[in-house]
């Protein structure tokens, strides 16, 4: 009676066991994120998300991140509740590319105009996202 425990013990050992020994760890490293408001401009997108301290945060995605080849964003349009939200992605520690989810509709609560002000050309110019959580 006390092998058949033994046994399934062993069996489980083995297949966490191998499992160690075979799995391959990602080069990537992936963080989701919701977003409290997404505000667009004709240059990109400006994204507000709440942080741990319970502060928000901001960045700028460039709009040529989403239509050059080799592009650094995605875009992923929703309708759903948990919508709208981002997953960024860093390969050996270093930033790779974001992906965005979005609510289709535009009039949605989430979604804003940014006005153009002095100065925000140089807030879509930029090559990589260093964002705080």
């Amino acid at each position: 009676m006390k092998k058949v425990p033994f046994f399934l013990v062993a069996v489980v050992f083995l297949i966490i066991c191998s499992g160690a020994l075979f799995g391959e760890e990602s080069e990537y490293f992936v963080k989701t994120v919701p977003i409290s408001k997404v505000y667009s401009h004709n240059l990109g997108y400006r994204i507000l998300y709440l942080k741990s301290d319970l502060n928000l945060g901001e960045f700028y995605v460039p709009i040529k991140w989403f239509t050059e080849a080799g592009s650094k964003g995605e875009l992923i349009w929703g309708i759903g509740p948990e919508f709208p939200f981002f997953s960024i992605f860093y390969k050996n520690g270093e930033f790779s590319h974001i992906r965005l989810y979005l609510k289709r509709n535009l009039n949605d609560r989430t979604w804003g105009t940014l006005r153009h002000r002095p100065g925000i050309e140089e807030r879509f110019n930029i090559e990589t996202l260093d964002l705080e959580f």
